[in-house]
């Protein structure tokens, strides 16, 4: 199965964390609503149009490291005398390695293609956050991995690990005083091409930042050294 590599770097970047309201704070990757919006910008798609693009039989993979973070105040105009103050926070100095596979192999070829000469400007959260791409490639092997880092995995992580404990194999997992795993959107219902979305389908996902070395494995791919585990956009 054909996947499509996607290499970029950006100065600043923010993927709000929908669960907060007056303050954004961000996950440190970008979530698989951002890959497809990225993706669809790519090739002048509206966010409907993109969503319909990867209906069926997509998965994707994100790796990516940030220098550190920073907490910006936003000051908006909300039509009346008071306004409205919101609190960002900004990932600066980041590196990202996105994945895009599919078995259709003209599909992969067409986002090698518009990620190579973007039809729209490529962000990452603020309309500033702009994307430098790196390199875009395409290949076609994969592997498996009981370690990773710095990635998206499919599921609760934590709670799987625990329940496979009887398995004999060792792991080193951590755990924070924030949530690893979230139940993040995956699919909207669009009024229409670019108006009013709500959210129909969701996945649990967990973000992993140090290394752990889990006591089964996850299907992946191997680029630069670095292992990046993929999941299924359905």
């Amino acid at each position: 199965m054909p996947y499509c590599i996607v290499e970029l770097v950006t100065q600043t970047a923010t993927f709000r964390n929908p669960e907060f309201q007056n303050f954004h704070k961000s996950f440190l990757l970008p979530p698989p609503t951002t890959l497809i919006g990225l993706a669809g910008a790519a090739m002048g798609l509206s966010p409907k149009s993109a969503q319909d693009f990867f209906e069926d039989g997509f998965y994707v993979g994100i790796y990516g490291t940030s220098k550190g973070y920073c907490k910006d105040l936003w000051k908006y105009n909300t039509f009346d005398e008071q306004g409205s103050i919101i609190l960002k926070e900004i990932l600066y100095d980041n590196h990202f390695i996105l994945i895009y596979g599919s078995d259709n192999e003209s599909v992969i070829e067409t986002l090698k293609e518009a990620f190579l000469a973007p039809h729209y400007a490529l962000t990452l959260g603020n309309d500033d956050s702009l994307a430098k791409i790196v390199q875009v490639t395409i290949d076609n092997d994969f592997t498996d991995s009981f370690e990773m880092s710095n990635c998206l995995i499919e599921g609760n992580i934590l709670e799987e690990v625990v329940e496979k404990a009887k398995n004999g194999l060792s792991f080193s997992i951590y755990s924070t005083s924030e949530p690893i795993a979230f139940d993040l959107p995956l699919r909207f219902h669009y009024e229409s091409e670019y108006g009013f979305r709500r959210v129909i389908q969701r996945k649990t996902l967990s973000f992993i930042g140090e290394n752990m070395q889990l006591n089964f494995s996850k299907k992946g791919v191997k680029y630069k050294n670095l292992f990046i585990p993929v999941f299924n956009l359905n």
